[in-house]
């Protein structure tokens, strides 16, 4: 015989106490376990009796745990928790996922704010986001699908353009509140700049910003981040001006969260792509890829749609006046 079964009591009344000391109600219990209310109280008599001791103190009201109750109680909750926690692991592992690589800074502000419109579309897919900052090779191995910058091509994937690759300085409106507008870009270099600190060559940097606009950058204060989620954060904040990237920073300018002091933008060579794995595509890759190219699809509408300009309302009273005329 186990040497669990020849130490522990029967499961069936450690359940039905486990309810009953949780809810301290047999009526309660019995309706949470769908039994009679005599069956609660039959299993937890069952089990005082074959520990040999009293694990409530039973009151007109309902019931109270006494010292032994409330020891058993910590013990049979934390043992049943982490039992049913595992099983959940275990039942999640077979059900279809989905591994979405992405930097940290497009996972936070593009990706998540949109992932619970895919949750209550498919919610039999788990979605696991895999966030690297340190180029695609480093996730590239992990993921089913993905949101890359570059020009490709990426071995083993497909990809789909999503958008051009726009560069041009963001800040906070409470950065330049009370101030005069920014003349030009070689005003920028009077400015708090926020950039990136990489170990690895970035795409873009504040001296390949003003470079590409004919000005030598001999800024003066500049504060710097090893993140790009860290350096938008900064800039939301209101700490200076930083590069802002098309894509990434569309819902933040959007939002009013940033906005852009100059009308400045540099075209850079790479773009936004949606990557997915050639081999096999399963159904619920297939599914969240079409899921995101609906996204990006709507949130363009809505960009252009915020560009046009917009249309003076008509007086109607203005117009009655001037058919009576």
């Amino acid at each position: 015989m186990s040497e669990f079964a020849k130490r522990l009591p029967r499961l069936l009344g450690l359940i039905n106490f486990e309810a009953a000391a949780r809810c301290l109600s047999l009526t309660s219990s019995a309706r949470e376990l769908n039994v009679t209310q005599a069956a609660v109280s039959q299993q937890v008599r069952a089990l005082e009796n074959e520990l040999g001791l009293k694990l409530f103190v039973r009151r007109n009201r309902g019931l109270e745990l006494n010292d032994e109750g409330r020891l058993l109680y910590r013990a049979v909750a934390t043992g049943f928790e982490c039992i049913a926690s595992t099983i959940d692991e275990l039942r999640a592992v077979r059900k279809p996922t989905v591994s979405v690589g992405t930097t940290s800074a497009l996972a936070t502000f593009w990706l998540i704010p949109r992932l619970q419109d895919f949750r209550q579309r498919h919610p039999e897919v788990d979605v696991n986001i895999v966030s690297s900052d340190t180029g695609f090779s480093a996730a590239s191995a992990n993921i089913d699908v993905g949101i890359v910058f570059g020009r490709g091509p990426w071995t083993g994937f497909r990809a789909t353009l999503l958008r051009e690759g726009d560069v041009f300085p963001v800040c906070s409106p409470a950065y330049l509140r009370g101030r005069a507008p920014l003349k030009n870009v070689e005003s920028l270099l009077n400015e708090t700049l926020l950039m990136l600190d990489y170990d690895r060559t970035p795409v873009m940097n504040w001296p390949m910003f003003f470079a590409s606009q004919g000005i030598r950058s001999a800024y003066h204060r500049r504060i710097k981040y090893n993140s790009p989620s860290l350096l938008l954060q900064a800039t939301c904040q209101g700490q200076g001006i930083a590069l802002g990237w098309s894509l990434l920073t569309d819902d933040l300018l959007a939002r009013r969260v940033l906005m852009r002091p100059l009308p400045t933008v540099v075209h850079t060579e790479g773009s936004f792509y949606l990557i997915a794995v050639e081999k096999k595509l399963r159904p619920e890759v297939l599914s969240f890829q079409d899921w995101l190219l609906g996204q990006f699809k709507q949130h363009e509408r809505r960009r252009h749609e915020a560009r046009k300009p917009k249309r003076p309302r008509r007086n109607p009273a203005a117009s009655a006046t001037r058919r009576v005329a």
